[in-house]
């Protein structure tokens, strides 16, 4: 996990933010393509989609410090279910085949969260290495 964590603080640390201009805003509507396919597959726990977006490396640490790998995900929602869940802010940064995505999420309406998540490009997909989560310090969770 300290690995996890170093890798995703020096990809951030060493990334150019891309001009969204020409094909440099391409390659950052694609990774938010697959980033809205990856929240979308959550809320409906659509594993078909899940499988296809995780690299079989995919680690993810959630906003009670709970890691889990690939495999260990999947099987997480194919029970566990949110009522919502969206985007409220996104920030792509890319460099090579590596794109970082910074935003500010909210879960079930009340749960407000910040996010980093590390995708890198395998052939021709774009695939989720790595995502972190955590409560906005900002914002006091409401019921």
């Amino acid at each position: 996990m300290r690995h996890l964590v170093c890798l995703a603080g020096a990809v951030v640390l060493t990334l150019v933010v891309v001009g969204r201009s020409g094909a440099q805003a391409n390659v950052a509507d694609e990774v938010m393509r697959v980033d809205e396919s990856y929240r979308v597959a959550k809320l409906r726990q659509d594993i078909t989609t899940l499988e296809r977006i995780l690299a079989d490396a995919f680690n993810e640490t959630n906003q009670n410090g709970i890691s889990r790998n690939k495999a260990e995900s999947l099987e997480l929602w194919k029970t566990f279910s949110i009522e919502s869940l969206t985007t409220d802010t996104s920030e792509v940064r890319v460099t090579g085949d590596t794109a970082v995505v910074l935003g500010k999420q909210t879960e079930n309406g009340y749960e407000h969260m910040l996010f980093t998540r590390i995708y890198i490009k395998r052939d021709a997909d774009w695939k989720l290495l790595a995502s972190m989560q955590f409560r906005d310090p900002k914002m006091t969770p409401r019921r």
